[in-house]
């Protein structure tokens, strides 16, 4: 009885030359967007073979059956639609290399905005102190505020104890000293010590926007982590608030939010209209959409 091959399958390039090769590889993306193919062709290259372009051209680097192989495989699940993040194993996360699989989202570059803005709240603070990321998944937005913010105390709280293991993975891989917590958002208790910044990225996509989305989300990425009621889009972001007014947030400290472009309104007017909460923003994406929430708790 034969067993499954793990190889990849013909045709091969006709030189071993990094030109014919990338050629090679970008022909064999067929079912992958077009304006897609070369950009993840040159991803392919540089992860198989450790080097960049400009490297492998210097070293005239030649090309290993068996990377050529590995790169044939990889194609192929590309074309099915995974994503090349799950393909690799890998995502770059506001500089920090994240090991990933189909138990977490994959990080976005609209996440490592919110980062970046809450680290530039966080610094007028008199001390960073302590930072709660509620359903942190990978714990890519957790481990980023620790690398910014190396004396703070990060906390990452997360339902899935798929997505803790990831998570934990990366803490090691990173050395980055970050606590997960195996915890609920909808029934979080209340902490011992209370922190000073909380962010979240929850789940917010209500379930009727399912049929509209790509393909190589909804059939590769968590649902656990996409997607709410539709009757009650906003449950995680109440839940969270009201976590923080029970006592989680300190006075002076700040709570990060992203949203679902559609929401931030209601999230943001949520925050303007309890009491207790000031100088709350609602910041726009790259795309100029509005995504992220941030407000200050600030008690008398």
């Amino acid at each position: 009885m034969k067993t499954k091959s793990c190889r990849g399958i013909g045709p091969w390039p006709r030189e071993n030359s990094d030109s014919e090769v990338t050629n090679w590889l970008v022909a064999r993306l067929s079912e992958v967007e077009e304006d897609e193919r070369i950009g993840m062709a040159r991803w392919l290259l540089e992860h198989i073979s450790g080097q960049g372009r400009g490297e492998r051209l210097v070293s005239e680097m030649r090309w290993h059956e068996s990377q050529l192989d590995r790169l044939a495989i990889l194609a192929e699940k590309l074309n099915s639609g995974e994503p090349i993040q799950y393909v690799l194993g890998e995502v770059w996360f506001d500089g920090l290399k994240l090991h990933l699989t189909r138990d977490v989202l994959i990080p976005r570059p609209e996440t490592e905005e919110l980062v970046a803005a809450m680290s530039d709240k966080v610094s007028s603070l008199d001390n960073p102190g302590r930072v709660a990321d509620w359903c942190t998944g990978s714990g890519c937005m957790a481990l980023a505020m620790k690398r910014r913010l190396p004396s703070a105390d990060v906390v990452g709280y997360e339902l899935s104890e798929e997505a803790l293991v990831v998570a934990r993975t990366n803490a090691l891989s990173t050395r980055l000293d970050v606590d997960f917590v195996c915890a609920d958002a909808l029934q979080a208790e209340q902490p011992e010590v209370p922190f000073n910044v909380v962010m979240s990225n929850p789940p917010y996509i209500p379930s009727s926007e399912r049929p509209t989305m790509q393909s190589r989300v909804t059939e590769h990425e968590p649902a656990l982590a996409l997607f709410v009621p539709d009757e009650d889009p906003l449950l995680f972001f109440r839940a969270l608030v009201a976590w923080c007014e029970r006592g989680a947030l300190l006075s002076r400290g700040w709570i990060g939010l992203e949203c679902h472009w559609n929401k931030a309104e209601e999230v943001g007017y949520m925050l303007t209209t309890s009491e207790g909460w000031t100088n709350v923003e609602i910041l726009s994406d790259l795309q100029g959409l509005p995504r992220h929430v941030v407000a200050q708790r600030m008690l008398t």
